[in-house]
C-alpha cells in the first residue's frame, strides 16, 4: 500500500469496490453521502432476498444516518486509481465526488446482486443527502435518537428491510410533526395494529 501523510491509502474489498462501481455506471459521478450510504441499501435488500449482503462494509450510525466506514474513508482519504477518479467541488456538504474512470469488463458480481443495486440506483439514487439520511436512519427506529454519533452497528435483518416500506418512510417524516398531546385530535381507529399494517402498505 502506498502512505499518503502519514496514512495508510484505504482500500475496499472485491465486493464493495463492485457494488460502487456499479452505482457510478448507473448514476454517474457520485457525492460522497451516495457513495458511503446507498450500499447499506443494497446490502438490507440482499439480505432479505438473497440471504446474506453482497458486500463486507461495516454499517454504522453516524451523525447524519448510516455509514459505511470503509467507503467513508475511501472517499475521504482516497487516491485516484485504475478504477475511480476524485472531484473536489463546492456544491454540496461532503465536497468530493466520485467517479469511475475505467470500468472493469465484468464486476465480481452476480445477476442477482446486479439487480439489487440497480435497483437501489433507479429507486434512490435521485434522493438528496438529507432525505437520504433521514431514510437510513428511518430503518434503525429502534436504536433511538441517542444511536446517531455513536457509531453503533446499523440495522441488517428483516426488521430493516420492513422499514424500506414507501410508507414508513412517509409516516417517519412526518412523525416530528405529529401533535399527539390533543386528545380531540385522535379519533378511534378499529383495530390498532392492522390500522398501522394498512397505512404503513398503502
Amino acid at each position: 500500500m502506498s502512505i499518503i501523510i502519514g496514512r495508510t491509502t484505504p482500500r475496499l474489498s472485491p465486493k464493495l469496490e463492485a457494488v460502487l462501481v456499479r452505482l457510478c455506471q448507473k448514476l454517474g459521478p457520485l457525492s460522497k453521502t451516495k457513495a458511503v450510504k446507498l450500499p447499506y441499501l443494497v446490502d438490507v435488500l440482499a439480505g432479505h432476498y438473497l440471504g446474506r449482503p453482497v458486500s463486507d462494509a461495516t454499517y454504522q450510525t453516524w451523525e447524519l444516518g448510516v455509514v459505511g466506514r470503509e467507503l467513508y474513508a475511501f472517499t475521504t482519504y482516497g487516491e485516484p486509481n485504475a478504477k475511480f477518479n476524485f472531484r473536489e467541488h463546492s456544491f454540496s456538504e461532503s465536497g468530493r465526488l466520485i467517479e469511475v474512470k475505467e470500468a472493469p469488463a465484468e464486476l465480481p458480481l452476480e445477476p442477482g446482486e446486479v439487480e439489487i443495486v440497480d435497483w437501489v440506483a433507479k429507486h434512490y439514487g435521485s434522493l438528496d443527502a438529507t432525505r437520504l439520511g433521514l431514510l437510513t436512519k428511518s430503518l434503525n427506529t429502534h436504536l433511538g435518537e441517542g444511536a446517531w454519533g455513536s457509531n453503533q452497528p446499523a440495522e441488517m435483518g428483516e426488521d430493516a428491510f420492513a422499514r424500506l416500506s414507501s410508507g414508513w418512510f412517509r409516516f417517519f417524516e412526518a412523525l416530528p410533526a405529529l401533535d399527539l398531546s390533543d386528545p380531540a385530535k385522535l379519533k378511534p381507529v378499529g383495530d390498532p395494529r392492522e390500522h398501522l399494517r394498512s397505512r404503513l402498505l398503502a
